[in-house]
């Protein structure tokens, strides 16, 4: 099979072959079990299964979310960012049904988090202000990130993009799979008031995250951060029953999200950082999230295909030449902690080999191939 667009033929098997290395790359990675970035990881290496045929990428989901319910009753710090989405295709494909009483569990304790009063849910009661990415020692910035940021400050209860793709996702998938209509619900009473707090109506996008302190938005419009908005937005949709009359302002937003990010796609096919801010580096993670969130819009008829394939195909060409022989997705950013200044997100060291690169990247493979009718 090919992949035909504007600037050439791309085999699937050429697809299949980066997929293959980039998941080899991620299996090294030092799982936290959980952290941000964590699910889409291994979402990424649930694609790269199902891309190449190889079972062992999703052996090894498999024997990780195993792993975690050894422990799931001591819950960790960051458990709201477990991989949900992945936990239920994992289920499906297994019937193992330890799994799927996991979920129901997981389902109960994020519907146990106090609310704000615009109803959503506060995950993060203390999130850190100013903290600087994780460096491994041999990276040239490592030194100076110890600069990258002032103080680091008590920002007490926020609440962030990430989580537009943590909870919608995985509540709808839940109804999907049980038919419960609590799940479909949940799922919509977690991402509405998310959406109402972060999308800027005037900008069309997502701000990183809202203080509750101040009741204010941090002021910066992120560009992974919109990529998680946006695949949160697309894959609630998907769980979501054909009509659902309490999907129609997610779908709303998706549109208006999916214009405004195709309006500030950089001419290299990336996107900034700072998306409105074309001073800012172009980092490779972006691309990959819109790759996949626009081609599983446009698959579901949500997105125009006239419109928004040229940007896929510019976005995809610009993917490819940045994985490296090894797999790896460069230019990816490291960990971009909060702020509400714009200079720290400008000043993110990249170079990361992290999930929240490769799995993207993976997740989009994926979506190429399947617009040719392959996995």
């Amino acid at each position: 099979m090919e992949w035909r667009s504007s600037g050439g033929i791309i085999r699937v098997a050429e697809l299949e072959r980066l997929a293959r290395h980039g998941a080899d790359l991620l299996l090294t990675y030092p799982w936290k079990l959980w952290f941000w970035g964590d699910s889409i990881g291994l979402e990424g290496l649930l694609d790269a299964a199902a891309l190449t045929g190889d079972a062992k990428y999703s052996g090894f989901v498999h024997g990780l979310l195993k792993g975690w319910l050894a422990r799931e009753r001591q819950r960790s710090g960051f458990d709201y960012t477990a991989a949900g989405v992945a936990l239920l295709r994992v289920y499906k494909a297994t019937s193992d049904a330890k799994l799927l009483q996991a979920a129901l569990r997981h389902a109960e304790y994020m519907a146990g988090f106090r609310k704000t009063g615009h109803g959503a849910y506060v995950l993060y009661e203390n999130a850190a202000i100013e903290l600087p990415p994780e460096l491994p020692p041999d990276h040239p910035d490592y030194h100076g990130s110890r600069n990258l940021s002032r103080s680091v400050e008590d920002g007490r209860p926020c609440v962030f993009v990430d989580y537009v793709h943590f909870d919608g996702p995985f509540l709808a998938k839940l109804h999907q799979v049980t038919g419960k209509d609590e799940y479909r619900q949940l799922a919509l009473d977690n991402i509405l008031p998310q959406v109402e707090l972060l999308f800027d109506a005037e900008q069309s996008l997502f701000h990183h995250f809202w203080m509750e302190r101040t009741g204010t938005r941090n002021g910066v419009l992120g560009g992974r951060g919109n990529g998680w908005g946006l695949l949160g937005l697309t894959h609630t949709l998907e769980h979501l029953p054909s009509g659902d009359a309490g999907a129609s302002r997610v779908l709303s937003v998706l549109r208006r999200l999916a214009q405004r990010l195709a309006e500030l796609q950089d001419s290299s096919g990336g996107w900034h950082p700072i998306l409105d801010d074309p001073g800012s580096y172009i980092e490779t993670s972006v691309a990959a999230f819109v790759v996949d969130g626009f081609s599983s819009a446009i698959r579901s008829g949500w997105l125009e295909e006239g419109t928004f394939w040229p940007v896929v195909e510019s976005a995809m060409r610009f993917l490819l030449v940045h994985v490296q022989p090894n797999g790896l997705l460069a230019g990816v950013s490291y960990e971009t902690f909060p702020s509400t200044r714009a200079e720290h997100y400008r000043n993110v060291p990249r170079g990361a080999m992290a999930p929240w690169g490769q799995g993207p990247l993976l997740t989009a493979l994926r979506a190429c191939a399947r617009l040719t009718g392959g996995a």
